[in-house]
């Protein structure tokens, strides 16, 4: 091997070394997570989306360093003819604050594949602020706010708005709680959606405990809403779910 030879075969051995490097420095900047969670009832907003029936529900997030993320979701459902299953996909953005806050920005695409004869696909936008150990370690605060141009159904506009907190009792026992309000386009779309007419917004609220033990997250909870119909899946419920993430 002449002395161009050995040089080119040091500049590409330099290369592909540099290529390696910069492969693993990219995977490095990556990180994935998910999580699978085994409930009685699958609840969205208050309203249950299984008629009150078990539910397994799993998700996967690849998020990178700088903050932005993409999820994917799904579960079983039971909610329109010729289909079974929820798949969503969202795209986000995490704003890191400070230490203890952080502030999403995020795209949602909710997608019920299989559906006949109705388009119940929406998309929405939401924000969502997050804080943790403000009185006292381990608790948890976020206030989200949602919109939809084209909710479910094509109904036209929506607007959810969410207050949720959790807070330690007992050694990793957590007493949690959250609050939900949903305005629609109009009394017309509620009552398509809901069940219950001359009314165009509702209320859901839950209040709980949740535990974790050897990885698995627990919990009880009580769910309802303030949607007054004979329909039982808006009726109130013990919830109850076991969730591991990974």
């Amino acid at each position: 091997m002449n002395k161009y030879s050995q040089s080119i075969a040091l500049i590409c051995l330099g290369v592909a070394s540099q290529a390696v490097m910069a492969e693993s420095d990219i995977a490095s900047q990556f990180k994935t997570f998910g999580n699978i969670t085994l409930a009685n009832d699958y609840r969205f907003r208050g309203i249950s989306q299984t008629d009150n029936e078990m539910s397994v529900q799993g998700g996967l997030t690849l998020a990178h360093q700088s903050g932005f993320y993409v999820n994917l979701w799904a579960s079983n459902v039971d909610l329109f003819e010729g289909n079974s299953i929820e798949m969503d996909y969202f795209l986000g953005y995490q704003w890191q604050i400070n230490e203890k806050s952080t502030l999403d920005f995020q795209y949602i695409d909710v997608n019920y594949p299989g559906t006949e004869g109705i388009k119940p696909d929406f998309t929405e936008y939401a924000l969502l602020y997050q804080k943790n150990s403000t009185f006292k370690d381990g608790d948890f605060f976020s206030l989200g706010a949602n919109y939809s141009p084209d909710f479910a159904l094509q109904t036209g506009d929506e607007i959810y708005l969410n207050i949720a907190a959790s807070y330690p009792i007992y050694n990793n026992i957590n007493i949690i709680s959250t609050l939900g309000y949903t305005k629609v386009k109009g009394e017309d779309e509620f009552l398509m959606l809901f069940g219950e007419p001359n009314k165009d917004h509702y209320l859901d609220y839950k209040v709980g405990l949740t535990t974790e033990i050897s990885g698995i997250k627990a919990e009880l909870s009580w769910i309802d809403t303030s949607i007054d119909t004979n329909q039982k899946m808006v009726k109130d419920k013990f919830y109850v779910s076991l969730s591991k993430s990974f």
